[in-house]
């Protein structure tokens, strides 16, 4: 026979508060749903992460060659090599993001195989409507299994304007090229054909991001009914356990035991607490949808 409670897991006299078999699993269920959702945003925020701290090292080596004289092959080399690890550590977190999402999205729909494969699904129609999403992918495996992603790059500046008004842009342009990936002889043939001499990486990031942006919007409305149902079903209980127990719900699980005695020793238990899920709120409040962020640029012009 088992028992079924939920009551603070601390020393001293507490209130114990007796639930049936199919409100524990609920509770057991709800929960597993919301550290679902909360593993969907922490991997979205690992992703826009990567993406930030590469556009961040952009500005940072522009600034850096607009005030100093940085022209030789060693300082070339060196910034190749910075920008590498930072596109490599951004194509980590896509495959991270990617590989994980089916199951994550799959708990979250309590179960069903098809709600995973629908979110599956929103890949393969970015990965149809852009080339560069095509590309980033190959790109991704190349890099995983081959070489590196930038090849080459410039740092070309422009004077732009008339009289007080003129000023001199910088910008740096990072390129992988069809010459060094034809070295590959297990890249995607589809995308190497459709591929021009030389790819701008950062513009085709920006695409490939946005396309990842734009997914996860989707996978956000798709599991949107459950999370909230789940969180509701966590905070009905603590909200019953408060008014069993003077407004104090510090602490509290759901457990079984195997004697209908509240203090014997679980055989299964789990938290009731709600803060590690106000950590999946605040993510997904800071990680706001961006699927154009390749329409957006960052500028330090004074006019």
């Amino acid at each position: 026979m088992k028992y079924f409670f939920v009551k603070q897991m601390i020393l001293g006299q507490t209130v114990a508060l007796k639930i049936d078999e199919p409100k524990f699993e609920k509770l057991k269920l709800s929960r597993e749903v919301l550290l679902s959702a909360k593993a969907i945003e922490e991997k979205y925020d690992l992703l826009i992460s990567n993406f930030l701290e590469l556009e961040k090292e952009i500005l940072s080596q522009l600034a850096q060659h607009m005030i100093f004289s940085q022209h030789s092959y060693q300082q070339s080399y060196e910034l190749q090599s910075i920008l590498n690890r930072r596109v490599v550590n951004l194509l980590t977190s896509t495959k991270l993001y990617y590989d994980q999402i089916e199951k994550h999205v799959r708990t979250c729909m309590k179960g069903q195989c098809k709600f995973g494969k629908e979110a599956k699904s929103y890949f393969s129609s970015e990965y149809d409507a852009h080339f560069e999403y095509r590309f980033m992918e190959a790109l991704r495996n190349h890099v995983q299994h081959y070489g590196l992603a930038v090849h080459s790059l410039s740092l070309p500046s422009k004077w732009v304007g008339e009289g007080e008004q003129k000023q001199l842009i910088n910008q740096l342009k990072i390129y992988a090229t069809k010459n060094e990936i034809s070295q590959n002889k297990d890249f995607k043939k589809v995308v190497f054909h459709e591929m021009p001499e030389k790819v701008e990486l950062i513009k085709a990031i920006r695409i490939y991001v946005g396309c990842f942006s734009h997914v996860h919007e989707q996978i956000r409305d798709l599991i949107q009914t459950n999370v909230l149902s789940s969180r509701t079903d966590i905070e009905a209980i603590i909200n019953c356990y408060k008014e069993a127990n003077a407004g104090d719900a510090i602490g509290i699980y759901a457990y079984i035991v195997e004697v209908d005695k509240p203090t014997a020793k679980p055989i299964e238990k789990f938290s009731l607490l709600l803060d590690w899920d106000n950590v999946r709120l605040n993510l997904r409040e800071k990680n706001h949808s961006f699927p154009n962020i390749s329409q957006w640029h960052v500028s330090g012009s004074c006019l």
